[in-house]
């Protein structure tokens, strides 16, 4: 499965199950993003493993999840190319998980401040793929397949009852 085949079969779940059937702001989309990669750092503090996927480290699964969102995010505006995935960010680190996070984030917030204040819809896409591809990169320095990882995360959101379209309309449900 390449890349676009991953990021449009994560968007149409997504739809499917409504998570688009109320828009959403690209400052929410970016700081969605950077918070799944505030957990992949908080999973790597304290070296726990993850809640949901029970057999992976947190950080994995958490930097996966960042993955996923971008990924939709790109399958709702039509996204139709991504580079090789072996032509990660020029300034990645090979295992320098922190050092790496920081890229990733960064270039979450790039995307934001290239669509929010400085309108460049090409640039911030290349900032959100680059950021896919880091997390992509770091997944796999440590020691997981990321493709692996997505497809399993996806399936499990896919039957999660505080996914579910009528437990997100309840007060208090998931909204994001």
């Amino acid at each position: 499965m390449n890349l676009i085949e991953l990021q449009n079969k994560i968007h149409a779940q997504n739809v499917e199950i409504g998570w688009w059937d109320e828009p959403r702001s690209f400052s929410t989309i970016t700081n969605l993003g950077v918070s799944e990669n505030s957990e992949a750092m908080e999973g790597d503090r304290n070296g726990s493993m993850d809640d949901h996927l029970k057999q992976y480290p947190m950080p994995v699964v958490e930097l996966a999840d960042c993955c996923i969102r971008t990924l939709d995010y790109l399958g709702s505006v039509g996204n139709d190319r991504y580079p090789a995935i072996n032509d990660v960010y020029k300034e990645y680190r090979v295992n320098a998980f922190d050092f790496n996070l920081a890229l990733s984030t960064r270039m979450l917030t790039q995307a934001w401040y290239w669509t929010e204040l400085e309108p460049n819809t090409a640039y911030a896409k290349k900032c959100l793929k680059e950021s896919i591809l880091i997390n992509w990169k770091m997944i796999q320095d440590l020691g997981y397949d990321p493709l692996q990882i997505i497809l399993e995360k996806v399936e499990y959101n896919r039957t999660r009852p505080d996914h579910k379209r009528e437990n997100r309309q309840k007060e208090g449900g998931k909204k994001y």
